[in-house]
């Protein structure tokens, strides 16, 4: 499947260039009253028409501190206090977006996919652009310990342990296991480890100790693979991470997240008075709009992949 993966990625890229939660969830309150007098329809998941819950994947160490700009720039157009949802894991966000727990959030394509047939109604703003000048994508990267000398494909990661990143990672384990599979490389359980964020995976590879080979986005890959604690195997081009919305938001709001933040800058942010981060210059570039069938790809990939993958199932 690895030729039709990579091919079906390429044109999906191409075309970006045209259950404890539910249990305590708040009640759900009305919008605010617009200035005609007439009642702006909507929900927010705090209960509160002056709050936002903003959420991010704790797919790296500190992820929270480093989308805090973005929570200050979501503030910024809204008016509204931002709050960050606390996330101990992809699965918190998935189920928290499925009960209207979380107003927005910036997730991964797979865990918009996973969030979807949970149950959750929500909407794609824009992708994640991370290169300056570029459409929305990244890469999910094959690495493998420089001592693994015997390594050089995908083929030859069979019978040994594999460090993946998150059972609902796109980049660290769904894409990486549709290309393992094309490859006629089946992972046994015991040989699936998994990291959870994707530098502490990148690094576990490059320590050697509990895998030689593995996967990570490029961002976390590519530093450890310039400085020859990792050697690059193969990477190919993931759907880019999408900023969602919850679809029962009042209809000012989502104008005013959509207005703003698809087809957006760095310069947007810092011209709405909000500093970037380091992480936030280093790889964030903006949103490129995108829609929903821009995800189309994650489905398929998960037709196919499903016998393997238990979250493709659920």
């Amino acid at each position: 499947m690895q030729s039709t993966l990579k091919r079906g990625l390429a044109i999906a890229a191409g075309l970006t260039l045209a259950f404890g939660l539910a249990a305590c969830a708040p009640s759900p309150a009305s919008s605010d009253t617009e200035g005609d007098g007439t009642a702006a329809e909507g929900t927010f998941a705090s209960g509160s028409a002056d709050k936002l819950i903003f959420a991010v994947l704790p797919d790296h160490e500190g992820a929270d501190q480093d989308a805090q700009p973005i929570a200050d720039w979501i503030a910024e157009i809204t008016g509204k206090e931002v709050e960050l949802f606390q996330a101990t894991d992809y699965t918190a966000v998935v189920q928290g977006l499925a009960a209207d727990q979380i107003d927005i959030a910036q997730i991964s394509a797979f865990t918009y996919f996973q969030a979807q047939n949970a149950g959750a109604d929500i909407e794609p703003i824009g992708a994640q652009i991370t290169q300056e000048g570029a459409e929305p994508g990244y890469f999910s990267v094959a690495v493998k310990n420089p001592a693994a000398a015997d390594v050089t494909s995908l083929a030859d990661f069979a019978d040994q342990p594999v460090c993946f990143v998150n059972p609902t990672s796109t980049s660290g384990f769904a894409v990486p296991m549709g290309g393992l599979l094309e490859a006629d490389v089946t992972v046994s359980e015991e040989n699936r480890l998994f990291g959870q964020e994707h530098d502490l995976n990148a690094r576990k590879v490059a320590e050697g100790t509990d895998c030689q080979v593995g996967f990570a986005q490029d961002i976390d890959a590519d530093p450890l693979i310039e400085s020859g604690e990792l050697v690059e195997v193969e990477r190919v081009l993931v759907p880019a991470a999408p900023i969602v919305l919850q679809a029962a938001l009042p209809q000012d709001v989502k104008d005013q997240l959509f207005d703003a933040l698809a087809d957006s800058t760095q310069s947007d942010l810092t011209d709405a008075g909000v500093e970037l981060n380091e992480f936030l210059t280093d790889g964030w570039f903006g949103f490129g709009a995108v829609d929903d069938a821009y995800y189309d790809l994650i489905r398929t990939l998960c037709t196919e992949i499903a016998d393997e993958v238990e979250a493709c199932r659920a």
